[in-house]
């Protein structure tokens, strides 16, 4: 018997391509689900968090959360996603996303159709994400590593990890601009996690650094696609 998915939060709704809509900050988990499809989970950076779909960051400027989302789907992956609360907890919210990607699994959808992908702050819930499933065969894609938000909040992150990477299974994908200099805690931990972990890296050498992973960029999207399409 299919366990029956979660009930979404009241704004969410599953939305196709040409539905997409700037207005809508979250797109939730469909109502039907099907075997064919692959499934992706996009955790925005904490720009989002602090200033919305379209924050503007001092030395990386605008974020485009909806282009991001719409270039995902148009690669063909149901997009789940949205606009976290601002001061949003780590631990709290990965354990919210592991139910979500549970309930896939129990609705017979295979571990390897289904991506976690996270930005910056988004990276740290991915890792945690994976120690609550425990699962060798999702995705997970780390883009920009664990953060670019100052030197107290990334030494919570990696407590965070730290205590959580034995636990840590999964397929990762680390892929970071080589002016991101957050990059090597990620790539520490997860070389030094299960035997359930399989890690493949992709540096991106276009000077951006963070904001790479602002906007919507064939560079990025493109190699994280024929990764999650590869055969396991």
């Amino acid at each position: 018997m299919k366990t029956p998915l979660p009930k979404n939060n009241h704004n969410f709704r599953s939305l196709k391509v040409s539905e997409l809509d700037p207005a809508v900050f979250s797109y939730g988990l469909p109502s039907a689900i099907s075997p064919s499809v692959k499934y992706i989970f996009f955790l925005h950076g904490k720009i989002a968090e602090k200033h919305g779909p379209n924050g503007i960051h001092p030395c990386f400027g605008i974020y485009d959360y909806h282009g991001i989302v719409n270039s995902f789907a148009k690669c063909g992956f149901t997009v789940i996603s949205e606009i976290r609360p601002q001061g949003t907890k780590l631990d709290k919210y990965a354990g919210k996303i592991a139910r979500q990607v549970k309930s896939l699994l129990a609705n017979s959808i295979p571990p390897e159709q289904i991506t976690v992908a996270g930005f910056s702050k988004g990276v740290t819930i991915a890792l945690l994400v994976s120690s609550k499933l425990k699962n060798p065969g999702v995705n997970f894609v780390m883009m920009g590593l664990c953060g670019h938000n100052g030197v107290r909040l990334r030494k919570h992150y990696n407590k965070l990890l730290y205590q959580s990477v034995q636990f840590m299974q999964g397929r990762f994908l680390s892929i970071y601009d080589v002016f991101d200099k957050k990059c090597e805690v990620s790539q520490r931990i997860l070389k030094n996690g299960s035997a359930n972990i399989t890690f493949k890296e992709i540096r991106v050498k276009n000077g951006l650094g963070h904001s790479l992973f602002y906007r919507p960029r064939r560079d990025w999207i493109e190699p994280i696609a024929a990764w999650i399409n590869q055969r396991h």
